[in-house]
């Protein structure tokens, strides 16, 4: 009796488990939580970075940023991430975790430049920025024709924003920054630069 109910047990738990796959998010049946529109860009970005991958190899091995790929990520329609104005898509934060999750997957270097570019640079500009900096940055960066990143991390103090060594005076025009940053994706080729600093004249408040 004991063999028996041990094969039924077997038998039944064989029977419901599904075919192999690689596909984790498909797996666990997240598209469920996401709009069905943006499940379709979340394969869409699967897709793009599975045509790309072998074209990639050559720049990562030089250590090189292929700049070639941002006219096919403009296309994809992902760029802006929450940003819900001046073209941007108006994802939660699981929709556009779902579509960094395809490019990470693949490579970690694509999905990092997209998400330094939507997550610390347009959001930064779209959560503190004035009516006028919104309009003037975002206009040009949510879909990626000017870049955009986020200068945090200092040489003596990484990413520690209490060690921020930065300072920005107030000049005529501006201000003028002192101080040095170290490892901030995106910025050999950036457009805006997001710079975290101490300002003297308000306490060395950042």
């Amino acid at each position: 009796m004991l063999s028996n109910l041990n094969r039924q047990f077997v038998e039944s738990a064989t029977s419901k488990k599904g075919k192999p796959t690689d596909n984790v998010w498909e797996s666990l049946g997240y598209d469920r939580y996401i709009r069905p529109d943006v499940a379709e860009k979340r394969k869409k970005v699967e897709k793009f970075m599975d045509q790309i991958y072998d074209d990639l190899i050559p720049f990562i091995n030089n250590c090189e940023m292929p700049h070639y790929i941002v006219p096919m990520v403009q296309k994809l329609g992902i760029n802006g991430f929450l940003i819900k104005d001046f073209g941007g898509p108006g994802f939660t934060n699981l929709e556009a975790g779902a579509c960094i999750y395809e490019m990470a997957k693949r490579d970690a270097s694509v999905a990092t430049f997209v998400l330094v570019h939507n997550a610390i640079g347009t959001a930064v500009v779209d959560k503190l920025g004035d009516d006028e900096q919104r309009k003037r940055i975002l206009t040009e960066t949510v879909n990626m024709d000017k870049f955009i990143c986020f200068g945090l991390t200092e040489p003596n103090n990484g990413s520690d924003a209490s060690g921020l060594k930065t300072t920005a005076t107030k000049v005529d025009g501006g201000y003028l920054l002192t101080g040095q940053k170290r490892w901030i994706g995106n910025a050999t080729f950036a457009d805006y630069i997001c710079v975290w600093a101490r300002n003297p004249a308000e306490n060395n408040n950042i």
